[in-house]
């Protein structure tokens, strides 16, 4: 029992530790934006939400949210900010923004079904996953617009677009609708899902159960 509940903690220790080795690399190889280190930092905690909240609830979470989010973390922070490939690599940023949609839409059916959330009517349960993961997509753009005006980068590649003759908000918008249909593929999922008996995720996420209750809605 005490294995089990160290691994429910492993990601996130691992997203952590890992964080720091990149802090260095970071250091050694570039080390011009300052805000670089505490974003590799925190962002690497994200995966320890879900353990905390296993433990608050005394309910724990699926596994697969913590590891699931440790590897966005990585590829997003580690290897997209500091080991710049979303430079380096034309479509990671696009990648990122369209695997964050997944990711969060995954994120919030999980809490969404623990809190009875499929006594829901099946449009509502859609939309509370749609609506929150477009407002997250939303902040992750507020929170580029502030690193720009704090560091004087160019995330929101303001300046590239205006090189390529496009928009100044061509690259915001893009981020969001590719988060969008990373949240649409999630449903895609769903819907496969459901043709399989809901067997997919409650296997996938540990829902004992949830094929009759999910059933039982339709």
């Amino acid at each position: 029992m005490k294995v089990k509940k160290f691994i429910q903690w492993l990601p996130g220790i691992l997203s952590e530790l890992i964080a720091v080795v990149f802090c260095i690399i970071y250091a050694l190889t570039d080390g011009s934006r300052l805000t670089m280190y505490p974003q590799l930092l925190v962002f690497a905690l994200f995966p320890l939400l879900f353990p905390i909240c296993g433990v608050i609830s005394k309910k724990p979470l699926p596994l697969i949210l913590s590891v699931i989010s440790a590897v966005f973390v990585f590829c997003a922070c580690n290897l997209g900010s500091a080991m710049g490939l979303y430079n380096k690599v034309q479509c990671w940023d696009l990648i990122m923004h369209g695997a964050f949609g997944f990711v969060c839409s995954l994120t919030v059916f999980v809490f969404l079904v623990r809190w009875n959330g499929t006594k829901l009517n099946p449009v509502g349960f859609i939309l509370i996953i749609f609506a929150f993961t477009l407002g997250v997509a939303a902040i992750w753009e507020v929170w580029e617009y502030i690193s720009d005006r704090i560091t004087g980068g160019d995330a929101q590649r303001v300046l590239e677009s205006i090189a390529l003759g496009k928009s100044p908000v061509a690259d915001t918008m893009e981020d969001i609708m590719i988060a969008i249909a990373g949240s649409a593929a999630f449903f895609v999922t769903l819907i496969i899902d459901k043709f399989c008996n809901h067997k997919l995720y409650s296997r996938l996420c540990g829902f004992t159960g949830f094929e009759k209750c999910a059933n039982s809605e339709n």
